[in-house]
């Protein structure tokens, strides 16, 4: 188990500001946010590459902030993969297991074998890093750090630089080796797709700042602000008078979200706790799916279609269409 309390640091004019975290054994957490918001650097802090200025970082229970980066057996992978040139892929994934002391043991073969197996790579093992594509690159740069048996493998984005592709296939490796290995995981990323398919929990960072953290649905779902409801993408967000508040159980004017794939369309009523009209006012293609913005009573909702379901119900902009949602898809956020 990994626990960060307090940390406090500061890296020119950015600043992480006291960053509290717990990520259980064996658990696959992300970190997610924009670009700048702080997650490399969280990262980097629990590697040991950054000066921590307060607050503690606990390896199973022991604080390693004054631990030097190669005694702390935390492996990280960046996105740029840190590759060395001049060593051929099987050399790449030995090089860590130099340091060991124990680095005669068999078991380091055993890890050798078995990440070559998994990550199927055995036709790269003589083959230099200028010669391999970002996919071939990310998982030598996995059996690499994985070889050593760190407790905690960090991620930085490990799957930003790679074609949509490959990134489904490296995706895939990667949660199919965490089951196997159940090994503690901490994953930066902005892609919600990610976060997804990967996460256990997760947390928003902003501005040096957790934001939220939690399961990940439960975040998508339900999440506690403004900033986290925009940014894991909850579209509609309207502000509720006090009438109209009654109507979501609220007593008091607030703020009432709800995710795109959670409101549903159509021509003839439907069977959801609440039910509306509304008018079609902009339909916005974004390929595989359409976003329907519907206007009813002075707010704007936004709704997903797929392309078949869209030529199905043969909606067009101005037309009158039934809308609604079930109770338990409803978020309310606080003023």
């Amino acid at each position: 188990m990994i626990k960060i309390k307090g940390l406090y640091t500061t890296l020119g004019d950015f600043v992480l500001d006291e960053i509290n975290l717990q990520v259980d054994p064996g658990e696959f957490f992300i970190l997610l946010g924009p670009t700048g918001s702080g997650k490399s650097v969280v990262l980097e802090s629990i590697a040991g590459l950054v000066p921590i200025k307060r607050g503690g970082i606990y390896l199973n229970g022991k604080n390693i902030i004054s631990q030097k980066p190669e005694k702390r057996n935390i492996s990280i992978c960046y996105q740029d993969y840190n590759l060395f040139p001049h060593m051929t892929v099987s050399k790449n994934i030995w090089y860590g297991v130099n340091f060991k002391k124990d680095k005669k043991s068999i078991k380091y073969k055993n890890n050798f074998d078995r990440l070559v197996e998994l990550l199927k790579i055995s036709h790269l093992l003589n083959r230099r890093p200028e010669s391999l594509s970002g996919g071939e690159k990310q998982r030598v740069s996995l059996a690499r750090a994985l070889i050593v048996e760190p407790e905690i493998l960090l991620l930085d984005e490990p799957l930003s630089a790679l074609d949509p592709n490959t990134k489904e296939k490296i995706q895939w490796e990667i949660k199919k080796m965490h089951e196997e290995l159940k090994m503690t995981t901490i994953m930066v990323t902005h892609s919600f797709q990610e976060a997804y398919c990967l996460g256990d929990r997760m947390a928003i960072m902003n501005e040096g700042k957790i934001l939220q953290s939690g399961a990940v649905n439960e975040i998508f779902q339900y999440p506690k602000s403004e900033f986290v409801a925009n940014f894991v993408g909850m579209k509609t967000l309207i502000e509720l008078n006090k009438d109209e508040a009654l109507l979501f159980g609220a007593n008091q004017p607030i703020r009432m979200g709800i995710r795109p794939e959670n409101i549903l369309l159509s021509t003839n009523s439907l069977d959801t706790d609440y039910e509306f009209k509304g008018e079609i006012l902009d339909i916005i293609d974004f390929g595989m799916h359409k976003d329907i913005k519907i206007l009813s009573k002075g707010k704007v909702y936004t709704a997903f279609l797929t392309i078949n379901r869209l030529l199905e119900m043969k909606i067009t902009l101005g037309d009158t269409v039934t809308f609604g949602f079930n109770r338990e898809h409803v978020n309310l956020i606080n003023y």
